[in-house]
This record gives structure tokens, sequence and C-alpha cells, in this order.
């Protein structure tokens, strides 16, 4: 796999970095490149680009990972997306969350993943990954 890609709300502290950060890390065991939130955020293009940005992100990724703990429009777009491409999904969301029925119908979607903390996200994402190399 050579390249995945983040999805989720943007983060607007430390707790939610530390979020993507840890997806992030185990995504680079499988990837040659990883892109997340954290990146966007960092992007300091006009509106425009940052849509151009994200769609190309999409087309570019072997694997969308959504992060569905708190939900958000764009990130509907890029699934949306990455199902008209016919990229493969995996969601990944705190434990109680509710993930969405649009989302969990996806035809891209292979698998939801719900979490207690973020060692077990940790390794239910990395036995994920690994099954599906």
């Amino acid at each position: 796999m050579n390249k995945i890609l983040i999805l989720g709300a943007l983060p607007k502290d430390k707790e939610a970095e530390r979020l993507y950060e840890s997806i992030a890390s185990v995504c680079r065991k499988f990837a040659e490149e990883v892109s997340s939130p954290i990146d966007t955020v960092a992007f300091k293009g006009t509106e425009g680009e940052r849509y151009e940005r994200a769609f190309k992100l999409v087309e570019e990724a072997d694997l969308i990972v959504g992060e569905q703990s708190n939900p958000s429009t764009g990130q509907g777009m890029e699934i949306r997306e990455a199902a008209n491409l016919g990229k493969p999904l995996v969601v990944v969301a705190r434990a109680g969350s509710s993930v969405s029925g649009l989302v969990k119908a996806c035809p891209a979607l292979k698998e939801v993943i719900y979490y207690e903390d973020l060692e077990d996200l940790k390794g239910k994402l990395e036995n994920f990954l690994g099954k599906a190399e």
C-alpha cells in the first residue's frame, strides 16, 4: 500500500492531535505516505486550493481511514468521493459514538472499528491493516 488518507474533523485541541498522530503512527507501518487532518490544518492555501487538495488526496489514496467520533461535513464529502472512486474505507470511532447509517451503508466500507482508548485503537487498526495487506 502506498498512500493512506486519514479523514476526520479538524483538530482543535491537543487530544485531537494525539488521536490523529496515533492513527498515523499505525498507518505509517503499512504505507509509504500518510496524510491526516493535522496536515490539512498546516496547509495554508485558499478555500479553493484546500478543496482541490482534499479531493486530490482522496483520488491518490489506496485506503481511506475515517475517524467518525466527531463527524464533519467535509469528511462526509470526502467519504462520498472515495465511494465514487471505489476506494476502500475503514471507519474508526470511539466506543459509544454514533456512526452515520449512510457511512455504514457505504459500498466502499470494509470495517467499522470501535475503540475504548488510543492503545485499543492502535491495536485494532494495526490488526485490520495487517490483514488488509
